[in-house]
């Protein structure tokens, strides 16, 4: 009887040491696939589902960075190797919230709505989606967006690129976003790092 007692408490002890850590393993995240964005071999980019990442906000032992986005997005692969960069200098794991619009129906759509509602209430999102149920505005989530998510608050977050990277025109008069300039890539690069830094917990972030 005592034995099994014991089993008992040791396995309710690895159980509880599994949810407090809180490390990538725990977290049971896999890497992402990220061949869309060019990046193959060693990464720190993992897939997290739009409820999923609901659920981390909910999670004040998380100390991580979020970044959604999806690979048709011309912004999204400028800035993703750069946050590559970023993840790889400072050892910070990366949460990939996928927002390609193929998964944007059903559930996922509530997921993703109830997420930018947050996002708004947390950030200044400045932009809104006309939607037609009710003539209604709503937050959008515009990618890319990385954000700092800390005791279940955004202590930190950047959209975009930077200022000077706009849509260029080619001589046939077609539109485009070009590659990131050197200068364009070292001022973005900076702006991860200094949020990337911010994370403290060295068992979530790295």
């Amino acid at each position: 009887m005592k034995l099994k007692k014991w089993l008992l408490l040791t396995m309710i002890g690895v159980f509880t040491m599994g949810l407090t850590a809180c490390s990538n393993d725990d977290l049971n995240f896999e890497l992402h696939d990220m061949s869309d964005y060019g990046i193959e071999g060693d990464h720190r980019f993992y897939y997290v589902t739009m409820y999923e990442a609901l659920q981390l906000r909910e999670d004040e032992s998380f100390d991580g960075i979020l970044y959604f986005g999806f690979p048709g997005c011309p912004w999204c692969q400028a800035a993703i190797p750069v946050i590559h960069e970023a993840s790889q200098q400072t050892g910070v794991a990366i949460f990939y919230v996928s927002r390609a619009h193929a998964l944007r129906e059903g559930e996922w759509n509530d997921w993703d709505a109830e997420m930018a509602w947050w996002l708004d209430e947390q950030i200044d999102m400045q932009w809104h989606d006309f939607t037609d149920q009710g003539g209604t505005y709503r937050p959008n989530i515009f990618v890319p967006q990385i954000i700092h998510l800390r005791d279940g608050v955004v202590v930190n977050a950047h959209r975009n690129t930077v200022d000077s990277h706009e849509i260029a025109e080619d001589d046939d008069g077609e539109f485009y976003v070009p590659e990131l300039t050197t200068a364009e890539w070292d001022e973005l690069l900076a702006v991860y790092i200094d949020i990337f830094s911010e994370c403290s917990e060295a068992d979530i972030c790295s």
